[in-house]
């Protein structure tokens, strides 16, 4: 082995060295449990008092050596995800895997007692570069603080985290074929017992009006729930529905969005048949929902 070569190896063995022994004393910083306090997925800021319903742990987990440790707070069921770190990038880069596949992977930072994650499922794209996730990123940005104890805060500088811009709001849909144009009467007829889906910037809401008079909404997609991809179903608001004067009234009772109970939202109803809903909604817009059921 010549001279270059063997300069070329040691320093080769130094910087893994140095890598090794940063990561570990990193690793340290994330041990003990956690709580999701904010979270951020594709654009779609979530409520702090529903990121419990949101999360299939509640939003907490534990951290021992490098596994991640979440149980259902449905079932009581135990799920153990591997993660590893790599301190000497910046910002920080976080990979985690289940059974050896890598599933999401981001970047992570230290901000005084809280730890701010950047995730993006690894088939959606590339490694985030910012802490963001905007609409159409397919990331989720979550912002998790220490349970029972105190973290050193990061020495580095942060970098900027962005807030998500709001949904764009899609254009007015055409008008069906052969649309009834129905009174009150035929209108509650046409509602009552039916379930309706109605797509929006934030995926698919499902709109189901009971005979009785009550109200259901539900978020339907598919999102990266801590830090694994699902398909979920997320229950919105409830309340009352009546018609009056060809507009469709909804009474929230009960809301992820605390602004919202107790209001009554009025969606003026264009069309109404026995596929299509056609209405403008209580901000202007013109949309249209397909019947389910």
């Amino acid at each position: 082995m010549d001279v270059r070569t063997l300069c070329l190896f040691a320093l080769i063995v130094f910087t893994n060295s140095v890598t090794t022994i940063a990561n570990d004393a990193e690793l340290d910083r994330f041990q003990g449990k956690w709580e999701v306090i904010e979270l951020v997925e594709d654009g779609n800021v979530i409520p702090q008092n529903a990121i419990e319903d949101w999360l299939p742990s509640g939003g907490r987990l534990e951290i021992v050596d490098n596994a991640i440790i979440s149980v259902s707070h449905h079932d009581q069921k135990k799920e153990v995800k591997i993660f590893s770190i790599d301190a000497a990038e910046y910002p920080k880069g976080v990979e985690i895997r289940s059974r050896d596949k890598r599933e999401v992977w981001g970047i992570y930072r230290f901000d005084e007692d809280r730890l701010i994650i950047c995730l993006v499922d690894h088939e959606d794209g590339s490694r985030p570069d910012s802490f963001s996730a905007r609409a159409g990123s397919k990331r989720m940005l979550m912002t998790l603080r220490p349970v029972g104890r105190k973290v050193v805060a990061d020495t580095r500088k942060p970098d900027k985290v962005e807030t998500p811009d709001p949904p764009q709001k899609s254009s007015p849909p055409a008008s069906p074929t052969a649309a009834h144009q129905a009174s009150d009467e035929e209108m509650t007829r046409l509602l009552k017992g039916t379930v309706w889906k109605y797509l929006d910037a934030q995926g698919a809401l499902i709109i189901s009006l009971s005979a009785d008079g009550h109200f259901s909404t539900i978020r339907e997609n598919t999102q990266m729930r801590l830090f694994q991809k699902v398909f979920v179903r997320t229950p919105i608001s409830n309340g009352d529905w009546t018609i009056q004067k060809g507009k469709l009234w909804m009474h929230v009772r009960s809301s992820v969005d605390p602004t919202r109970v107790d209001t009554r939202l009025p969606f003026t109803l264009r069309v109404v048949t026995d596929k299509d809903l056609i209405f403008v909604d209580y901000v202007g817009h013109v949309a249209q929902a397909v019947k389910v059921k």
